[in-house]
């Protein structure tokens, strides 16, 4: 899907690559900690905040700690 071809030891599912999962996932962690965090707190301002660290650290994640090794 994402366009690499590597061996088997780099792919989760048989065309999913890590990458593919972690933008993914992205949205819906921004999604599930906004909900999460709009039922408990009044202003928006917090949820946006939790929001966008939880999906920044997956961001992080996807580009520095686990590169996508495109060839």
């Amino acid at each position: 899907m994402s366009g690499s071809h590597r061996g088997s030891a780099g792919t989760v599912v048989e065309g999913v690559d890590r990458a593919d999962l972690v933008l993914l996932a992205i949205p819906l962690a921004f999604c599930a900690v906004y909900a999460l965090g709009s039922l408990l707190a009044a202003d928006y301002t917090i949820p946006v905040a939790g929001a966008s660290l939880a999906a920044g650290g997956l961001v992080i994640d996807g580009l520095f700690w686990h590169p996508p090794n495109g060839k």
